[in-house]
């Protein structure tokens, strides 16, 4: 199990991708030349907006994001992240140039996972990011796990009432009808 945490790209998978969300093109091809030794493919956004539609349509496995852009700024396209049904799992490491106390916590408070200051040493950035990615595989195997019974390998209550709440509202946002059949076997215990 420590071997799949620590190694995503085993298989036929492709490798995950680093969204680069910054207006700087020396960020960009500086951060595509270091990720690109930790098996990250490299997407690019030179804007908030441009990072945003990236995020929703390549579903990026980490996001670094500048805070100070023209346009809109790191701190709305953070909070759009995290907002966003699609992307508000994703690991934001903030890259900025500023390193005040009241950025720190606005980043943190709206939910990236780490903050690093430009001009950042690209070794100590790399770790950041594969500790990043760690923790984020982590945590999603652990919100499988709590959904799968754990003696016979199926989904367990807690996904039937979470699946069950996205279907009613499916079904209610489309004027269709729901049918539910809830069996229980008496006795169970014994069996199993």
């Amino acid at each position: 199990m420590a071997d799949l945490v620590n190694n995503p790209t085993q298989g036929d998978e492709a490798p995950p991708s680093a969204l680069v969300i910054d207006d700087s093109p020396d960020v960009h091809r500086l951060l595509s030349a270091r990720l690109r030794s930790e098996h990250l493919s490299i997407i690019s956004a030179t804007s908030g907006e441009e990072g945003l539609r990236l995020a929703a349509d390549r579903s990026p496995a980490i996001v670094l994001l500048d805070l100070e852009m023209a346009g809109m700024d790191g701190f709305e396209v953070l909070r759009r992240l995290k907002d966003g049904a699609a992307t508000s799992d994703v690991p934001v490491i903030i890259l900025s140039g500023h390193s005040t106390m009241q950025d720190k916590v606005t980043a943190f408070d709206l939910g990236a996972v780490d903050y690093v200051v430009k001009p950042f040493e690209p070794t100590e950035l790399r770790v950041r990011v594969r500790s990043a990615l760690r923790l984020a595989r982590l945590v999603k195997m652990l919100a499988q796990r709590a959904q799968i019974d754990g003696l016979t390998g199926l989904w367990n209550r807690t996904y039937f009432d979470s699946r069950l709440k996205e279907c009613v509202s499916g079904n209610d946002r489309h004027g269709r009808a729901l049918s539910i059949a809830l069996i229980d076997a008496d006795h169970f215990k014994s069996v199993n």
